[in-house]
């Protein structure tokens, strides 16, 4: 009786195939890979689009379902890290070098590889599926169409209320906006790297006013990676910065970066930004170098080309500029951070009577930590990679130690200032795999330390105003004493004197209110 039933049903088209229940599981697993919120409805009707093609276009089918699978086993330990492809993971692919991805491949944990592969052998069977005989369209065929069609149009209808406009390029499918995103992410990428170009040769525009600095040396430690509650000078859990928690000078404990990547968050600090757009021949270099300063950068991150990054954009305008590493493939990634002090000590070593900019670039606390430290670290915290993320902070004070002392021992007046660039946000919470990685979801990943010291402070001093990164070239005029008519100074920075509201940048280039983001908060567990 039962074998006539299903003999019957599947005649009418009506039995559940088994093949459904494995494209549907192809497709909950190529949505989770390409890093879009889950969502069963698309799940259910990317099925029905496989089951369609095979029925009316299997080799195309194949196609689709082969090339998918590849691309989703590829992305998905990138994808569960840093979700979907946006600006500024194009970007990351546009400007990182062979040490880096090196890096980044391996902070991943093994199980995102395994499924990846789980994701690419599924692939491979659905590409080897045996034709069947053809047969006329059912009603269950026919609902398939209809529904997956329908659900097309979801989305665009959903557009609608935001902006009033139908477009039917954002369809919802994971596997179309995909393509979708790394398309429009690509050309923002080219654009940006295209206006950078353009800028590069171009002289500054600067209108500088008056000049009147307070110091004879000035420097700009930035630092990478670090999250302002990783740091015990700044709040943090551990006594993991002595230096920075006792030292004279002013901490800033609550300086929010102006986005969660150091390419834009940095493209945005440095530079005058007109209408949200960096104008690149604008930064603290060229306006130290039209107010007479002799500038310096010195780095320890790589250098990919010579105008090809903001960064690197920024620091060929200055007098001399030094890369630690140059980008290619045999550049060693174990460099450490406290090399730059030797090119500090040449500097230092000289009397100069211009007034000196001397801008480092640190590796800081970039992943993979356990990189930065040799695997080594002080207090053990959830996982190895946590742990030596917070040991990177104390190397980080260390350096400015050193740092500090080569100042006055120089015998000139000096101020210091060191802020990081951005914040990471935790992956795999509280796993014995647990890591940090950009992202720009959270607070956390905006909340980065600041803090100056001068030659003259007399006290260790605490500031807990709200600061912006997009109001540090005001800061750089006070600080300098360099008066320029393209830079407004709305309020002293020093001090404890509200700045207004701050707003951040995501990696979907977009605006965003500081205050409306969510917390991904450091979990203190030493399991």
């Amino acid at each position: 009786m039962n074998v006539t039933l299903k003999q019957t049903l599947a005649a009418r088209g009506l039995a559940l195939n088994p093949w459904t229940g494995f494209y549907f599981l192809q497709s909950l697993l190529i949505n989770l890979a390409l890093g879009y919120p889950f969502s069963l409805l698309y799940a259910v009707a990317f099925t029905c689009v496989l089951h369609v093609l095979w029925r009316a276009a299997p080799r195309t089918q194949k196609v689709l379902i082969g090339v998918y699978s590849l691309v989703a086993a590829f992305y998905y330990p990138f994808g569960q890290a840093y979700g979907a492809p946006n600006f500024n993971t194009l970007l990351a692919l546009h400007s990182t070098n062979a040490e880096e991805s090196t890096e980044i491949l391996t902070i991943f944990p093994w199980y995102s590889y395994f499924i990846a592969l789980f994701i690419f052998a599924l692939g491979v069977i659905a590409v080897r599926r045996k034709r069947e005989a053809k047969r006329t369209w059912s009603k269950i065929d026919l609902l398939c169409l209809l529904f997956c069609i329908g659900v097309a149009f979801v989305r665009p209808v959903q557009e609608i209320a935001w902006d009033g406009v139908f477009r039917i390029t954002k369809i919802g499918y994971p596997a179309v906006r995909f393509v979708h995103d790394v398309a429009i992410s690509n050309q923002q990428v080219l654009d940006e790297k295209a206006r950078l170009a353009q800028f590069a040769h171009l002289k500054d525009t600067w209108t500088v006013l008056a000049v009147k600095p307070k110091y004879h040396t000035y420097v700009v430690v930035i630092g990478e990676s670090a999250r302002r509650d990783a740091l015990g000078a700044f709040g943090g859990h551990w006594d993991n910065t002595p230096f920075e928690s006792s030292v004279n000078g002013t901490l800033f404990t609550d300086y929010i970066s102006a986005s969660g990547s150091t390419q834009k968050s940095l493209g945005m600090t440095l530079n005058r930004v007109v209408d949200g757009k960096p104008q690149y021949q604008d930064n603290v270099v060229t306006l130290a170098n039209r107010a007479g300063f002799q500038t310096w950068w010195f780095s320890n991150q790589g250098q990919i080309g010579e105008y090809d990054t903001a960064i690197a954009s920024i620091a060929k305008r200055a007098d001399e500029a030094h890369f630690l590493k140059n980008g290619d493939f045999e550049a060693d990634k174990n460099t450490k951070d406290e090399e730059l002090l030797k090119m500090t000590a040449q500097v230092l070593s000289t009397e100069r009577t211009q007034p000196q900019l001397i801008v480092l670039h640190l590796m800081g606390s970039h992943p993979q930590a356990c990189d930065r430290t040799q695997g080594k670290y002080a207090n053990f915290v959830t996982s190895k990679e946590t742990s030596c993320y917070l040991q990177t902070m104390t190397d980080t004070d260390q350096l400015l130690s050193k740092l500090y002392d080569q100042l006055r021992n120089s015998g000139d007046s000096f101020s210091l200032v060191y802020f990081s660039d951005h914040g990471l946000a935790f992956k795999e919470r509280g796993k014995s795999v647990q890591y940090l990685a950009h992202d720009d979801k959270f607070q956390q990943n905006f909340q980065v330390p600041f803090l100056v010291l001068s030659s003259d402070d007399k006290t260790h001093r605490v500031i807990k105003a709200r600061r912006s990164a997009n109001d540090f070239l005001s800061f750089f005029s006070q600080w300098t004493g360099i008066q320029a008519q393209e830079i407004a100074t709305p309020y002293r920075f020093i001090s404890n004197q509200k700045a207004g509201q701050v707003y951040v940048t995501n990696f979907q280039l977009q605006k965003v209110d500081y205050n409306h983001l969510g917390t991904d908060i450091f979990d203190t567990g030493t399991h």
